[in-house]
């Protein structure tokens, strides 16, 4: 007959062989200290991150302190919606100049990154301008039609057209995309050089 056992014993039973990694388990709690004190500094626009880099030293593990400068500034570099954040990109900037210890190529590269980020609001606003000048006289077009059939003026705009949203869209999305590319690679790149 086959002796019974409780869950408890079975439990036990299944969990005997397995290890904590103590070292990977206090890397994990450095990087999580460290990734506070760079999101204090991003979050808040009255840290001017003077003391940050001091604060990073009180803790013990520099090559956790490195990996958490690395995945805050690498998360954050992102495009900007439709303002651009300058202070935001220069307090990143400023966690890879400690990331890096202020190597120059490393810099540069970052530089040219924060350019490329923050040109895009401009790009979509010129797209948007371009296609609505484009479009500008099928509007009219369509008010001309719309007086004949109604007797009256009717009221039309672009951004109630249909046909003109439809293709904004596509247009904003195919732009968005190139730069999500770009930026992308720009990011591993990044990541590669920090590494």
């Amino acid at each position: 007959m086959a002796k019974i056992r409780s869950a408890w014993e079975i439990a036990l039973e299944k969990t005997e062989n397995i290890t904590i990694d103590r070292e990977k388990l206090k890397k994990d709690e450095n990087i999580k200290k460290a990734r506070i004190l760079i999101g204090a500094y991003l979050n808040d626009d009255e840290n001017d991150g003077s003391s940050l880099a001091d604060e990073l030293k009180q803790i013990d593990d520099e090559a956790a302190v490195k990996t958490a400068l690395k995945l805050s500034a690498i998360q954050n570099l992102t495009l900007p919606s439709d303002t651009v954040l300058t202070d935001r990109y220069e307090r990143i900037a400023n966690i890879i100049a400690i990331a890096c210890g202020n190597n120059p190529n490393i810099m540069e590269l970052t530089g040219q990154i924060i350019s490329f980020v923050k040109q895009f609001p401009e790009h979509r606003k010129q797209l948007v301008d371009q296609l609505k000048e484009q479009f500008a006289p099928m509007l009219e077009q369509k008010a001309a039609q719309l007086k004949a059939q109604y007797g009256q003026e009717v009221p039309v705009s672009l951004e109630n057209d249909p046909e003109f949203l439809k293709i904004a869209n596509t247009q904003l999305e195919k732009l968005q995309k190139q730069y999500d590319e770009t930026l992308a690679g720009a990011k591993a790149q990044l990541e590669a050089a920090l590494s």
